[in-house]
């Protein structure tokens, strides 16, 4: 995997931002914000309008949590990234926690003795981590607050980028050795086996296999950045930006899938989620908390 190490951070905006931020915990009743690396898809790697870990700290590792708290804010991270970390963001702003020593609930135990919720956007963390810290944080006497609209995308404001709009490719045949329909087919196999009625499909790389296409939202990585939806029987959904087709990969995937925008994904999982008796297929662990 790719990462770039030029150093285009200034640790300087650290105080400011986290103060913005601050002040929306505030109106939402929560004494403390997680920030994580990760996007909407739990990607390692993700686009510029996902950078809120980077944003809010300067800090441009692959993998970290930023926890501000109402008075005291950290950066936890693991050992690849402690120089890294300890050079990018502001020292007067932060405390840098090895992620692999003290959990970074016992830093926050102490600088909130009071304990309180927690507040979390649940697209930026799996379903198994968040099932995890609510029993994690109830021993430092912790609740977890889910919150959709972001705090950092708040303060961010206008300024934060767009979404990225990379155009799809169509992997070939034969490259591919199997085609998208033959795919799809042999996963509704195992969906009728189970007596499942569907499966939510998260993980970008996933998707590409499946559909047998290729994106560029991520430089270096060939992915593109969109949810799916198969059925046990009919036809199967995408959801992914319009903006990102052509008329030839238009045609190619509505071949095999309904097509939906991106915010039109709410909405379905609501109507799966109320049909009785329907059972839906989903990964914990790579699915956010939002999705499960």
């Amino acid at each position: 995997m790719f990462q770039s190490f030029d150093t285009v951070n200034d640790p300087s905006v650290g105080a400011p931002r986290v103060a913005s931020v601050r002040a929306l915990m505030a109106k939402a009743g929560v004494v403390a914000w997680l920030v994580p690396r990760s996007d909407e898809y739990i990607g390692e790697y993700v686009p510029p309008s996902a950078e809120r870990l980077r944003w809010l700290t300067g800090f441009s590792g692959s993998a970290g949590l930023a926890i501000v708290g109402t008075k005291a804010a950290a950066l936890s991270t693991d050992g690849r990234y402690t120089i890294q970390a300890a050079a990018q963001v502001d020292a007067a702003t932060y405390t840098v926690l090895d992620s692999t020593g003290a959990p970074w609930l016992e830093w926050l135990a102490t600088k909130v003795p009071g304990g309180g919720a927690i507040g979390y956007d649940p697209r930026l963390h799996t379903a198994t981590a968040v099932t995890a810290l609510k029993t994690e944080a109830a021993l430092h006497g912790f609740t977890l607050k889910a919150i959709t609209a972001n705090l950092v995308d708040r303060a961010w404001g206008r300024a934060q980028p767009k979404a990225p709009a990379g155009a799809i490719a169509i992997q070939p045949l034969s490259l591919a050795g199997v085609a998208a329909e033959t795919k799809i087919a042999d996963i509704q196999k195992v969906l009728v086996a189970a007596k499942q009625a569907a499966v939510v499909l998260t993980m970008s790389d996933s998707i590409a296999w499946v559909f047998n296409i290729r994106g560029i939202d991520i430089p270096h990585n060939p992915v593109p950045l969109c949810f799916a939806l198969l059925h046990a029987r009919g036809k199967a959904e995408l959801f992914i930006d319009p903006a990102k087709l052509t008329v030839e990969t238009k045609k190619y995937l509505s071949g095999l899938a309904k097509l939906s925008a991106p915010k039109d994904l709410a909405v379905r999982l609501a109507a799966l989620k109320a049909a009785k008796g329907h059972k839906v297929r989903v990964d914990p662990a790579t699915a956010s908390a939002w999705i499960a």
